[in-house]
């Protein structure tokens, strides 16, 4: 009896030994599945967000345009502006060949301030 203990005993044990080794094969096969798999999730995610910043890169490219287009049209603006006061107009009408009175009316000026504009631009245009 002593003989058949033993063996079942010997035979639990390899048993247990076999068990113990396949046990350790599949958890080796899972960390190295886990391994594999997330240096491939990190991967996809870097180029994920490097295609974003590249993206972003783009966008703030089209806004920095846009924003020098809007600078330029301020300036722009700001020259319409200049030219487009009182003295200005009356200064292009009296190149034009308009007389004191028509430019006191159109450019609301003051009789002495027209005559002057016109003694001299309209001596520019002839000249």
């Amino acid at each position: 009896m002593n003989a058949l203990v033993m063996l079942l005993s010997c035979l639990l044990f390899v048993a247990s030994l076999a068990v113990l080794f396949w046990a350790r094969r599949k958890l080796l096969d899972i960390e190295q599945a886990l391994q594999n798999q997330y240096p491939q999730q990190f991967i996809d995610e870097i180029t994920a967000l490097n295609a974003g910043s590249i993206g972003l890169g783009g966008r703030f490219l089209k806004l920095e345009k846009e924003l020098q287009t809007l600078a330029t049209q301020m300036d722009e603006l700001r020259s319409q502006t200049q030219r487009n006061t009182p003295y200005a107009q009356a200064i292009m009408l009296a190149q034009k060949g308009n007389n004191v009175a028509e430019i006191m009316e159109l450019c609301g000026i003051g009789y002495n301030e027209a005559q002057l504009i016109v003694m001299m631009h309209a001596n520019r245009q002839a000249a």
